[in-house]
């Protein structure tokens, strides 16, 4: 085997950019420069997202409203990349550019292949924007995502996770909930005892979700980018496989629906009231805010013993300034508006976790939200961010279907660990040779 992996966490980041409530524009101790002119011609700023990232009503709230009150002279439109005909390539295509394009840290590498990149620090410079408000973990993973030593952008918030768990089951089987700062291991001792047939039905412990959640709480990386070659049959990937396998290998946990790793089906069966656990996200607060007969809380994400209080690679839209945008002041502008206290609180206080380090706005998770003003929605802000693995030329969708089916492959006894991870090694050397290729 190949040697282990290290763990991706950010280190702090020494940067050269100065702090907004500074006296200077530059370098500390030189207040010889001017600040440069800021255009505040009327410019209409093209924002290309999608509806997973904003929906149009989240937009409006969040960005066009906020930025036509502190910029009147600044008009915002939304592109919808989630409607057929209108992804960022297919506009590219039609000879619409937008000023700013989103995508998460996975894909954001795809600004490099358009040629839409942009250095924004000069932008920061001028507008002495404060990036220091900003965590850490999350400047460097847009860094790394986009492969460039710079940012070329901001984003916009981070998709928290939790442990959440319904109270009804717990009740029934008369076992104590789950608590905070649990780990993985504790959990499946946890997920034992609560899976059980009981009066005709089939109770389960414990949805872990896919197995890429586990590698990108580590940051495990899939390649050796000096050789080109896979990582994935190393002894880091199969302790994640071992470990992952105990969360499912329990008599009970994969019967009859559930064979097949499923998101929405655990989720649906946590509401019904025959799953205890569900280790998800802030999207799942949306489908809990439909059922609320449900008794359910949430408690911190389970941590890897190798990585205590990480939670998961920062989940964010990351919003990035166009090369071609004629209006990079105002798009700009547009982000800054959006980075503000005021407007990351909004989100915040309606479920959406901020990027910024600002405790004071962390607290404000979920007050906006009357119906789970009694739940424990704190415990998902309190773990750490881990910082993306190295993605560069790699596709992380194809990369992740080659995990999940290897890892489904192990769930349905069809294959051991061995064997699946020496397939997926060379799945993975296959897809990084056609890329290279390319």
């Amino acid at each position: 085997m190949r040697s282990s992996y290290r763990l991706w966490l950010a280190p702090l980041l020494t940067l050269s950019i100065v702090s907004g409530c500074s006296s200077t524009d530059t370098s500390p101790g030189d207040t010889s420069k001017k600040e440069e002119a800021v255009q505040t011609e009327p410019a209409t700023i093209k924002i290309a997202v999608s509806n997973n990232m904003f929906t149009e009503e989240d937009f409006a709230k969040y960005i066009t409203e906020p930025v036509k009150k502190k910029y009147p002279y600044i008009t915002v439109e939304r592109i919808n990349t989630s409607e057929k005909g209108s992804s960022v390539t297919d506009l590219l295509s039609a000879g619409t550019t937008p000023d700013i394009v989103g995508y998460y840290p996975g894909n954001l590498s795809a600004i490099n292949d358009l040629g839409l990149t942009y250095n924004i620090e000069d932008l920061i410079k001028k507008h002495r924007f404060d990036v220091n408000r900003i965590a850490p973990e999350v400047l460097e993973t847009i860094k790394i995502a986009s492969n460039q030593s710079y940012l070329v952008g901001f984003a916009a918030y981070h998709n928290p996770f939790g442990l959440f768990y319904n109270k009804d089951v717990f009740d029934r089987m008369g076992i104590p909930y789950p608590q905070d700062n649990m780990t993985w291991d504790d959990l499946r001792d946890l997920s034992i005892k609560m899976t059980k047939m009981d009066n005709g039905v089939q109770y389960r412990g414990l949805y872990a979700d896919f197995l890429y959640r586990g590698a990108r709480q580590l940051a495990l990386p899939y390649v050796d980018f000096q050789t080109n070659k896979s990582l994935l049959n190393t002894d880091s990937w199969k302790e994640l496989f071992q470990l992952w396998e105990s969360l499912y290998d329990i008599p009970g946990m994969t019967a009859g629906d559930y064979k097949t790793l499923n998101y929405g089906k655990n989720e649906q069966a946590f509401i019904k009231g025959e799953l205890a656990m569900l280790a998800g996200y802030s999207n799942t607060l949306n489908a809990l805010k439909k059922a609320p007969d449900v008794r359910w809380d949430v408690v911190t994400y389970p941590s890897n013993k190798k990585a205590p209080g990480v939670a998961h690679r920062v989940d964010s839209p990351i919003l990035a300034i166009t090369a071609q945008s004629p209006n990079k002041d105002a798009a700009f502008q547009v982000l800054e508006t959006m980075m503000s206290d005021e407007v990351q609180t909004d989100m915040v206080r309606n479920g959406r976790m901020t990027v910024l380090t600002s405790q004071k706005v962390k607290d404000e998770f979920g007050k906006g939200i009357p119906e789970f003003s009694e739940k424990n929605l704190i415990a998902m802000t309190k773990p750490k961010m881990a910082v993306i693995t190295p993605i560069k030329y790699l596709n992380e969708g194809e990369v992740d279907k080659i995990t999940s089916n290897a890892f489904q492959a192990v769930v349905n006894k069809e294959k051991d660990i061995n064997t699946a991870l020496r397939e997926a090694d060379e799945l993975l050397n296959k897809h990084i040779e056609a890329q290279l290729n390319k």
